[in-house]
């Protein structure tokens, strides 16, 4: 039997702001804390969100660009000093993140993120969440994972319930028309890699296979006219892949997850990681899983034979994303320690093949060529 598929109501395309007053009295949120970073409000995003908000009891906008405890506890003191019964997020994958574990932490009775953080077998409740993505990639508004760091700089840590899931996502992509043409290119690949590896993971969801199998599809055919500023109908349909991946994720993820959050210690974009990781753990897999890769070269729109890893590499070089961890300034200490790492993480539990720790070293060696 594979995981229970939980998705949040979805309010969909061009002008979907509009349907915040309406999602916020469904949901009995009356005094909500608004939850965005500094970037968003300096490109006027947040004064959007505000402005078609009936009422609002607090504003918390320092959330740090890779999402930590801090953010998290900030969030906290201006919920509980404001009285609030709801969260609206607006923003990436770390404003996203950030509200989950404050909905998490609050809804639950708990008194900071470092209680929570890792350790969802405590959470009880969730204080009700909307999440309004601002990216085309992260597919946190519909997936039961929040990603958080301890301390600045320090490791990733997933926490995951189905609780965590946003009761409901906006996603209205006017707000994605002022993103850099490289966050575009970034998390458009990040919804990828979700898409890929969620529909590659065992077992098996129809549902799940089929919204990632489109959201594959969505990033192909999109990606390249959503970097454009004419391109509002391909960054919407960035947005449903993104929301495609967020639901494949619930299925699990695999190895090209495994190097990324290990190596996303650093501060390089995470979607930026995975497309130096994804084409190299695909190539891997493609021998041990034949039938599902004809499944997603089809998608793909590949002529038979073609060779998927192939043309996800191709993909990331016309998009002009780095391929080498050396090309994001990446420092490896040891070796032998990020290898060790990538065999233990719990990606390898869902994927259909565990690459073996020669696999893996392999993999590092393409990926960051030694000296």
């Amino acid at each position: 039997m594979g995981p229970a598929l939980s998705l949040p109501r979805l309010v969909f395309g061009e002008g979907a702001l509009s349907a915040l007053p309406a999602e916020l009295a469904l949901l009995g949120i009356e005094r909500p804390l608004l939850l965005s970073d500094r970037g968003l409000e300096r490109a006027g995003s947040v004064a959007a969100v505000q402005s078609a908000l009936p009422s609002i009891a607090a504003i918390y906008l320092d959330v740090p660009e890779n999402p930590t405890a801090a953010g998290v506890d900030g969030a906290l003191r201006a919920y509980a000093l404001a009285d609030c019964d709801g969260i609206v997020a607006l923003g990436g994958g770390s404003v996203l993140d950030t509200a989950k574990i404050v909905a998490g932490v609050a809804g639950t009775g708990l008194t900071d993120a470092a209680a929570l953080i890792g350790k969802p077998e405590i959470l009880r409740a969730v204080a009700p969440l909307i999440a309004i993505p601002t990216t085309v990639g992260t597919g946190s508004e519909s997936s039961p994972v929040a990603a958080m760091h301890l301390v600045a700089g320090g490791p990733g840590i997933g926490t995951r319930h189905a609780l965590l899931v946003p009761r409901v996502a906006i996603c209205d992509s006017d707000l994605a028309r002022t993103l850099p043409r490289r966050l575009i290119a970034a998390t458009g690949i990040d919804a990828l890699s979700h898409c890929v590896e969620g529909f590659l993971a065992d077992p098996a969801n129809p549902v799940a296979d089929a919204l990632a199998l489109d959201g594959v599809a969505r990033v192909f055919s999109s990606i390249h006219a959503a970097l454009e500023p004419s391109g509002d109908a391909a960054r919407a349909s960035l947005m449903a892949a993104a929301f495609a991946g967020g639901a494949a994720i619930q299925k699990g993820l695999g190895p090209a997850h495994a190097i990324a959050v290990v190596c996303g210690d650093q501060d390089a974009h995470h979607g930026t990681l995975i497309g130096i990781t994804l084409p190299h753990t695909v190539r891997l897999m493609a021998p041990h899983l034949p039938d599902k890769m004809a499944r997603l070269a089809s998608a793909l729109g590949l002529q038979d034979g073609a060779d998927v890893a192939d043309a996800l590499a191709e993909l990331m070089a016309s998009l002009g994303l780095p391929s080498t961890l050396t090309e994001v300034g990446y420092h490896i200490a040891s070796r032998d320690a990020l290898v060790d790492a990538f065999s233990r993480s719990h990606f390898n539990r869902t994927t259909p093949y565990v690459p073996t720790t020669a696999e893996y070293r392999a993999v590092l060696d393409e990926i960051a060529p030694a000296d």
